[in-house]
């Protein structure tokens, strides 16, 4: 929390030399120190708002930054069309991202975009494992997996299935299924 503009005078009057050379309080001196001390108390505000500027999920001024530091979206999404929040998240998700294949970090790519996902792993039938009931599975299933996406805005979910599909090991194909509300 910044100063109050009166403890900061009262912190640059105490450092001033004791004695009668510097005259009586209340003339030119106290003037100067008080345009002094608004100095001081503004840079100690700015800095306090800036801390908030730090993470790309409550940056407001210093957004178009991380954007410019990121370099463009590589899902090609026009970020002057979305909501500060929306490209709060997708910042976000991009600065933290370290990158990786398994599926609780694609779930975790979502969770930071905002929708909760689950996904499943298909494998190819085997003689000897398969019981009653279960589905048969050409050659080739372990390549595809579905992701379950809820009903969410079109914002979020586009985002997501961006991100996925971009991030996806190559060789293997995505499907989505997405919910109704």
């Amino acid at each position: 929390m910044a100063r109050a503009l009166q403890t900061v005078l009262q912190s640059l009057v105490k450092k001033l030399p004791t004695g009668f050379a510097l005259g009586r309080r209340g003339q030119v001196l106290d003037t100067l120190l008080g345009a002094a001390a608004v100095l001081l108390h503004d840079a100690e505000a700015s800095a306090e708002r800036l801390m908030d500027e730090i993470d790309p999920r409550t940056a407001v001024d210093l957004l178009p930054d991380f954007e410019r530091c990121l370099g463009p979206d590589r899902c090609g999404r026009d970020l002057a069309a979305t909501t500060i929040e929306q490209r709060q998240k997708l910042a976000h998700q991009r600065w933290t991202a370290f990158g990786g294949q398994s599926i609780p970090y694609l779930s975790a790519v979502a969770a930071k975009l905002g929708v909760t996902i689950s996904i499943e792993e298909f494998w190819p039938s085997r003689a000897n494992v398969l019981r009653a009931g279960q589905r048969l599975r050409p050659e080739g299933s372990q390549f595809v997996w579905r992701v379950q996406v809820p009903a969410a805005g079109s914002f979020e979910v586009a985002a997501v299935e961006c991100e996925l599909r971009r991030i996806k090991p190559a060789h293997t194909l995505i499907v989505f299924n997405f919910e109704e509300a």
